[in-house]
């Protein structure tokens, strides 16, 4: 039996490497329409984009992941035409909803663009969109089919791609000159070409055609219903990413909820190291959970608790201390006043890495309702903080109702973690963690006070030396173990090595 440790490691890699690509691909877009493009209008485009893509959870009605984990239950047991008749159900489904939705949004633009994005150019922006929420479909389901296979490169390479061509697509028309409306024709497009591009991998991988419909009727309300705690599960998480933009809009003006759409970025793009774990996470603790095998499971989780935050804490804390420096770098001084709202997020994020990895594991075993519960939780929180601190606070009051609302995810998704699949508890080794981190942190903000040199320079001489500091202590704390390391490492290169009596079961 293949090693579920090596394939699990490598599929993340390359899924973490193409994550990596794609958030970088679509930050340098940022850069450049903030570089090209006032605060202000840089907020128009991103106040129309938001709103579109917040209501689009109406459309996918949690069918995506629903479908996913359909795929990868059974494929175990080769029944092949019960997939292509769950492919079949929820494209027809979500392309009648995403019908009603285009119809809505291309009648209510001018009534919108007046009254809540109080900007007339917001009209023809969430027109063109509409082209932008119909064919979004067919790359969707492409990317659950994928996924579903557990085609990993595949499907990661899916994000980046489709960044790439944005990117492309934006610099082109702002080249010819369409300056706002740019990014958004080359939202309209991108889907499209994207599809094409795809289609023939897909069909390589399941041949859909030579498949037969069986039961659509039977299958689609199937569909449904284990659809419904995903959908209600993608309430609270647009909620969670969206609300504070929709909630700037209304309560601030377009140039913060610019400032704030370059900051919240700059911070989540490190969930995209969660993101590319939880690729593999979710179909495969799915396809332990169905085989009884929760030994892996444990151990796999067990690895995730520690290492993910044990990783993440040195770039993040480097960017908390280096924020102002950081957003006048990449785009300009007007968005320097984000600092603030910024290191929050950062906090906020370095919670979220860990509750991200715990919500698709309980997805996985066939616990959504669970995360429905806890997701909804935290984005009753958000946008409660929201209403009460962004009128006073701007952008850093949202920024805390986010931050809150992952940290309050968190401690939630852990505790249903241990109790369903009896993982051990990290609370401890997080606890001594937050010793080395505070070090490193401190490393950092004293060579940026105290050395006259430049920015740049002065991370460059005091990160590796709080790197070696840190790792220190990590060792000296037992949060790290050679032995432990060396082991996992070898299961890299052999397969299916018998575990040490004090690893056997962590």
């Amino acid at each position: 039996m293949a090693s579920y440790f090596k394939k699990a490691f490598w599929s993340s890699v390359i899924s973490l490497i193409l994550s990596f690509l794609a958030g970088g691909t679509s930050y340098i877009t940022r850069i450049i329409l903030a570089r090209n493009l006032q605060p202000a209008e840089l907020g128009l485009f991103y106040a129309v984009f938001t709103f579109v893509i917040f209501f689009l959870f109406f459309r996918d009605l949690g069918l995506g992941q629903a479908l996913v984990r359909y795929i990868a239950e059974l494929e175990v047991h080769k029944r092949y035409d019960d997939i292509k008749t769950a492919i079949i159900s929820v494209l027809t489904i979500q392309f009648a909803s995403s019908a009603v939705f285009g119809i809505i949004f291309f009648f209510l633009a001018d009534y919108l663009s007046q009254y809540y994005f109080k900007d007339p150019a917001a009209a023809l922006i969430l027109k063109i969109l509409v082209i932008y929420v119909l064919s979004s479909i067919l790359f969707i389901v492409a990317k659950n089919v994928l996924q579903g296979f557990q085609k990993i490169t595949l499907f990661s390479s899916m994000e980046f791609v489709k960044n790439l061509i944005v990117l492309i697509l934006i610099v082109f028309f702002s080249y010819l000159g369409f300056k706002i409306l740019a990014p958004v024709l080359a939202f309209a497009m991108v889907n499209i070409i994207l599809f094409l591009i795809y289609l023939p991998y897909v069909l390589k991988r399941f041949p859909f055609f030579q498949q037969k419909t069986i039961q659509f009727k039977e299958t689609s309300q199937k569909m449904l219903l284990m659809g419904l705690p995903f959908f209600v599960t993608a309430i609270g998480d647009k909620v969670i990413a969206y609300i504070d933009t929709l909630m700037l809009t209304y309560f601030s003006t377009l140039t913060e909820v610019g400032i704030y759409n370059v900051v919240l970025p700059s911070a989540i793009i490190f969930l995209d190291i969660g993101g590319a774990i939880a690729t593999v996470v979710f179909p495969m603790s799915s396809e332990l959970w169905a085989k009884g095998d929760t030994k892996r499971l444990i151990k796999g989780v067990h690895l995730m608790h520690r290492y993910t935050f044990i990783l993440a804490i040195p770039p993040l804390a480097a960017l908390f201390i280096f924020s102002e420096f950081f957003l006048t770098l990449f785009f300009g001084k007007e968005y320097a006043v984000g600092a603030l709202a910024f290191q929050i997020l950062l906090v906020g994020v370095l919670f979220f890495l860990v509750a991200f990895i715990n919500n698709n594991v309980l997805s996985g075993i066939g616990k959504p309702k669970i995360v429905t519960k806890m997701i909804l939780i935290g984005a009753a929180a958000n946008a409660l903080l929201n209403i009460v601190f962004i009128p006073v606070y701007g952008i850093a009051g949202a920024a805390f109702a986010t931050s809150f609302s992952y940290f309050l995810i968190l401690l939630l998704s852990t505790s249903k973690v241990i109790y369903y699949i009896q993982a051990p508890r990290p609370y401890k080794d997080w606890i001594k963690l937050t010793i080395p981190a505070a070090t490193f942190v401190g490393v950092i903000y004293l060579s940026q006070k105290h050395l006259y040199f430049a920015p740049w320079i002065k991370l460059l001489v005091s990160f590796p030396a709080a790197i070696m500091i840190y790792f220190l202590q990590l060792y000296l704390f037992n949060l790290i173990n050679l032995r432990e390391l060396k082991y996992y490492f070898m299961q890299l290169r052999k397969k299916d090595l018998p575990p040490p009596k004090q690893y056997a079961n962590p």
